[in-house]
């Protein structure tokens, strides 16, 4: 929880959330220009985000919308109602992963066997490059702290060094072959954490000519 957008601002600079729940009416910003600021900035620009406010009219609901805001609520806040519609913009933006294949491209990941498999070939992974791989992909383009990534891989708590992920980082690179080449953009968004894109390979370029 933050007391002023200035100190969530800074946050977004060092940490990855799934969702923001921001209040209009803040001590040095508006709810508004706050949510502005957020989708024009190049880290969370992505991030959910509901805007709570005791304005309650059209005009609000649609600048509250038309700024970026994906929900509205107004207040006062039932707590039962917060949760349903927290839970209801996750299931949105992050669909559930029920399946034990999962396919992003060329990649087939199976949870049962944690291996992926790319056309023909099987590639083993361990369970912690498995599951930084996975991370990954489900988060395509998107920006995500050290942090967020060695909570998701090695849990809360866990003591695990940031020199760690970055060892895991370039294995699974060369493993997965995640280079321009094969038309993926893969390494560290400066002072931040890692990021995974997919960008047009030289050989579609190639034979699109």
């Amino acid at each position: 929880m933050f007391s002023d957008g200035s100190s969530f601002l800074r946050a977004l600079h060092r940490e990855t959330f799934d969702l923001a729940c921001l209040d209009w009416t803040l001590p040095d910003v508006t709810g508004l220009e706050l949510v502005q600021r957020v989708r024009a900035g190049a880290l969370a620009k992505t991030i959910p985000i509901i805007l709570v406010t005791a304005r309650n009219g059209d005009e609000d609901l649609v600048a509250g919308l038309m700024a970026g805001a994906d929900d509205f609520i107004s207040k006062p806040i039932r707590e039962p109602v917060l949760t349903a519609r927290v839970e209801a913009l996750l299931r949105r933006v992050s669909p559930r992963h029920d399946d034990v294949l999962e396919t992003f491209d060329e990649f087939t990941f199976d949870r049962s066997r944690e291996v992926v498999i790319s056309g023909s070939e099987e590639q083993p992974l361990t369970a912690k490059e498995f599951a930084l791989a996975l991370t990954l992909f489900r988060n395509m383009h998107r920006p995500l702290a050290r942090s967020y990534l060695m909570e998701e891989v090695w849990g809360v708590g866990a003591n695990v060094s940031s020199r760690t992920l970055d060892t895991h980082v370039c294995r699974l690179k060369n493993k997965l072959g995640l280079t321009p080449e094969r038309g993926f953009n893969f390494g560290p968004v400066y002072g931040f954490g890692y990021r995974l894109e997919r960008t047009p390979s030289p050989a579609l370029d190639v034979a699109s000519a």
